[in-house]
């Protein structure tokens, strides 16, 4: 049985706000079902982001899935898979995933991840429970928990594995799963390797961008080529009033729909950097592209386009760093596996303490929050605590500064990028 999911965007005309979710195909062999219980509850729970409601959907296709090849379901229409599942068929699905994994010998999904999943598919049977829909799943009872510790679960693991496989490695695996995650910044290095690695240089630009200004991925897909409103200041570089040329940054308000809007400082060394590695190069000829594909004009607010001249995406930025780390990883087998592109959002803000503090990161000072700084930090990323936003940048930033022996202490300049001063740094070290 195959599945399909895709993204809508709609008016709630009970509400009128609003809304963005994943809705869920099963495709049979004679027919296409949409999964109306699956979407409903979709639409009411991760409506408020497409990056929320894609993984919700994957797992609730992970299950749906799993149920189609049990005996149970063999003569059941999976419009009736909710109404016949149940606490065990929730369990049994963690123990097949962990079989599958000690099979493949894979560090994912780990137990934890599992247990998560299932949660979340709990989660979904106590919305239709809510909702007084029959399901056979008691959302109060914890027989849903597949305990991977007990004695009797590992055995019956190691009978379904039918391979000469200890299911303690179910352990040595989720250790490793620990283990591959970074604990410290992206280095320098692993920076240049990843930039270079991208096949379409518009993923090495945006993660480029990110690390000059620490903004959100998707704030970076969002991110315009020329703004309006609050943002009507904003253009290429060499385009924009020489009052904000001679400026150090410049604003730039992002808008949300829920939450609070907020207003960042987008240095005018990365809007150069920008304008030259990509809006004088490559974007006129997708620019291109895109009218002839979408037989209109690329409109002022999207700037990002892949090479067929289609808007950059979150998930096209996730797909594209899942492969430019493979190639990576070839060319440097030191690069972690477990760095993505979100790593660049916590460059800046370490980076702002270690300038901000040099040596005096090494002292106890530091540890008395400094109030303009914190705000400042978290007003960029947009976080809500403050303390602790800022106590976990001061201790990577400390451990960075240890590591670089001082090269921590270098300050950028009012023309430098931060892809430049890493540059610079790098070539210092040889």
């Amino acid at each position: 049985m195959k599945f399909e999911y895709f993204p809508i965007e709609y008016e709630c005309p009970e509400s009128l706000a609003n809304k963005a979710h994943y809705i869920v195909i099963a495709k049979l062999k004679k027919e296409d079902v949409l999964l109306s219980h699956v979407n409903l509850y979709l639409a009411d729970n991760t409506a408020s982001s497409l990056k929320t409601s894609r993984p919700a959907a994957i797992n609730l296709i992970c299950f749906y899935r799993y149920l189609s090849t049990t005996e149970k379901m063999k003569d059941v229409h999976i419009s009736q898979y909710h109404i016949l599942a149940d606490n065990l068929d929730i369990k049994r699905w963690q123990v097949q995933r962990q079989i599958e994994r000690l099979i493949k010998n894979d560090v994912s999904p780990s137990s934890e991840t599992i247990y998560n999943d299932a949660k979340r598919v709990l989660s979904y049977f106590k919305y239709l429970t809510d909702k007084g829909y029959t399901t056979g799943v008691k959302v109060k009872l914890t027989t849903w928990v597949a305990n991977f510790k007990s004695r009797n679960m590992l055995n019956y693991i190691k009978k379904r594995v039918k391979e000469k496989i200890d299911p303690s490695n179910i352990k040595a695996l989720d250790i490793q799963n620990r283990q591959r995650k970074p604990k410290s910044l992206i280095t320098h290095e692993e920076i240049l390797n990843l930039i270079e690695a991208y096949p379409d240089p518009v993923f090495a630009v945006m993660f480029v961008f990110g690390l000059g200004t620490a903004i959100r991925v998707q704030e970076i897909c969002e991110f315009p080529y020329a703004g309006k409103g609050e943002n009507m200041h904003l253009k290429p570089y060499s385009e924009m009033n020489k009052e904000f040329v001679d400026a150090s940054y410049t604003e730039y308000t992002i808008y949300k729909s829920k939450n609070k809007d907020r207003t960042i400082h987008i240095p005018m060394s990365e809007l150069k950097l920008l304008e030259e590695s990509y809006i004088k190069t490559l974007y006129p000829e997708r620019k291109k592209k895109y009218k002839n594909k979408h037989g209109k004009e690329c409109p002022p607010s999207i700037l990002f386009l892949d090479k067929s001249g289609d808007p950059v995406d979150e998930e096209k930025v996730s797909s594209a760093t899942t492969y430019a780390k493979k190639l990576a990883i070839k060319k440097n087998p030191k690069f972690r596996q477990g760095l993505n592109f979100y790593e660049n959002r916590h460059w800046w803000p370490t980076q702002k303490i270690i300038d901000h503090y040099g040596d005096r990161l090494l002292t106890k000072d530091v540890d008395v929050l400094n109030a303009s700084l914190a705000q400042t930090i978290t007003n960029q990323m947009g976080h809500n605590d403050i303390s602790t936003t800022f106590s976990n940048y001061v201790d990577l930033a400390r451990v960075i500064t240890l590591a670089e022996k001082g090269l921590g202490n270098e300050t950028f300049t009012s023309k430098e990028s931060a892809i430049e001063k890493i540059r610079r740094l790098e070539e210092e070290k040889k």
